[in-house]
């Protein structure tokens, strides 16, 4: 091989640029690889009239210190829960300050992407894209990482005389704002986020809002005790690695709140395999009557709809499905899911194939924020591709990816891809070595050995130790711990300052502490993870 050949920099196709590409582009250029990312669309994340969009007012229900990524915190003087807009300046601004945009062809659509020729001696693969000229072009890259998601498809799910309806049949998918349900009778399907943001948005114009919450679900409050974001107080690792604990937390809070079965949203499953909706409004139009709790749906008529309890709606004017999305992959020449759904991907990353030259980001359900997920995948991936993390033989990720999938079936009675946020994220960050071992912990003091296990899991820590790490990582969790809770106000109130000696106190109660944290990071129990 020449030295040409030697020097030339590992070419990484990078389809998409969202949050997820652009975590995928900066961990490419800290591990020397080039990244060349094609993004359909005119712009990075912020997609007006282009696909699946966010309705004009949405926001986010993850807090502001848990959403973003690990070396790159969001402004502090925004609030904890953030606009779409908010949340587009930031990308814009991480796109900025890394140099990532250079590295991003815009209005470029994937066609294709299969196995190059000599894809059995060198894992390479063949790219053709298509630019807004609609010229094509076919290129050869060494490495390809997926982060535009596969789940892209609406699904609409076959409902005995829907062809029959007079009224309007839409899915969210096309939903950006409740205006044209004005005087309206709307039912609206589901029982996941999405479901309960177009309820609330239909019902401030709707005559009324019916909702078919089907096995139910729990709905979590934003902000519980002192107005923390829920996340703030719940998404940490003392709680999350028993998921005994953490379901029981999970499910007082929600009753804490609202009396599920009063407000016939209860659960018929299992909390480990309920699904939790974060929203503070749907409990608010259920109680004032803007909306209510119907059971499912079995049959529509030309303008009523049947549920299961063999209750009939009359004049019913439109049905919304906020009902999911089916796989969806057209670009690849072979796809990663059986006919029953059934994915084999090792660690949610990587196909079974004989080289590990092509990966998928962020293409996952979790209970928690995907950015920083998509981040660490990213990292990881990266780390792969280099060859500076050895992935286990064929046979031995094949082995894992089944018996992840066992549990799956075993969980849910199908295929759900549903991944616990958190234990996963430090699944693949010990294999990285970003997590820490308890030398690690105790090395760091006691403040941040206690903030790490029992203090809210921000993605920061990751940045503390390993590969890429980051300066200002500790300088973060602090103020993040300090300040996390409110946005900036205009009125100012002030707090009296704590004591010296109360100040020492609570240093020696953390410090004792220490042995107590040990412990439990040695015998802790985890949550179902990939593999």
């Amino acid at each position: 091989m020449n030295r040409k050949a030697m020097d030339r920099r590992k070419r990484v196709a990078i389809v998409g640029a969202g949050l997820s590409g652009l975590a995928a582009i900066k961990s490419c250029l800290e591990e020397g690889l080039e990244p060349v990312c094609f993004e359909q669309y005119d712009d990075i994340e912020y997609r007006e009239g282009q696909g699946a969009r966010a309705f004009d007012y949405l926001t986010t229900n993850v807090s502001r210190e848990m959403i973003g990524f690990s070396d790159f915190p969001y402004p502090s003087d925004l609030p904890p829960f953030l606009s779409r807009t908010m949340v587009y300046d930031y990308a814009q601004s991480y796109c900025e300050t890394f140099g990532l945009r250079k590295h991003i062809h815009l209005r470029t659509r994937i066609v294709n992407i299969k196995k190059a020729a000599d894809y059995n001696v060198t894992g390479r693969w063949q790219v053709e894209t298509m630019d807004a000229q609609k010229k094509t072009k076919t290129e050869i890259y060494d490495f390809v990482m997926i982060c535009s998601g596969f789940y892209k498809k609406p699904r609409i799910p076959s409902i005995e005389g829907m062809e029959t309806f007079k009224g309007t049949l839409e899915h969210t998918y096309k939903f950006r704002d409740g205006l044209p349900y004005k005087d309206k009778n709307v039912l609206v399907i589901g029982n996941s986020h999405s479901s309960g943001d177009v309820s609330v948005e239909s019902s401030c114009y709707a005559k009324q809002v019916y909702y078919s919450v089907g096995d139910g679900m729990l709905l979590l409050p934003l902000c519980v005790r002192n107005g923390q974001p829920w996340d703030i107080a719940v998404f940490r690792r003392s709680k999350m690695w028993n998921p005994t604990k953490f379901f029981k937390l999970v499910v007082d809070t929600c009753n804490d709140r609202l009396d599920h079965n009063k407000a016939g949203i209860a659960p018929s499953t299992p909390p480990s395999r309920t699904r939790v909706m974060l929203n503070d409004r749907v409990q608010y139009k259920i109680m004032n009557g803007r909306i209510k709790v119907v059971s499912r749906l079995i049959r529509l008529g030309p303008h009523e709809a049947e549920f299961d309890d063999g209750t009939v709606l009359k004049n019913l004017d439109a049905v919304l499905f906020a009902t999911g999305y089916d796989f969806s992959m057209d670009f690849m020449d072979e796809s990663f899911q059986g006919e029953d759904r059934k994915l084999g991907l090792y660690k949610m990353m990587f196909p079974l194939h004989q080289h590990h030259t092509l990966s998928v980001v962020g293409c996952v359900d979790s209970d928690g924020p995907i950015p920083p997920l998509a981040e660490l995948q990213s990292r990881f991936i990266a780390l792969v591709y280099t060859g500076k993390l050895r992935l286990p033989s064929l046979k031995a990720m094949t082995d894992v990816t089944e018996k992840m999938n066992a549990e799956i079936f075993e969980t849910f009675g199908r295929y759900k891809y549903l991944i616990h946020n958190l234990p996963y994220r430090d699944d693949i960050a010990m294999q990285m070595g970003v997590a820490p071992s308890l030398f690690d912990l105790i090395k760091a003091g006691p403040r941040l050995a206690y903030q790490y296990y029992y203090g809210p899991a921000f993605p920061y820590h990751h940045r503390l130790w390993g590969p890429h790490s980051w300066s200002g990582a500790r300088e973060a969790i602090d103020h993040a711990t300090e300040h996390g809770h409110y946005g900036k106000q205009m009125r100012h109130v002030q707090v009296p300052d704590i004591p010296a000696t109360n100040r020492f106190l609570r240093f020696i109660i953390v410090s004792a502490m220490i042995p107590m944290l040990a412990l439990a990071y040695q015998k802790r129990e985890c949550f179902w993870l990939p593999g």
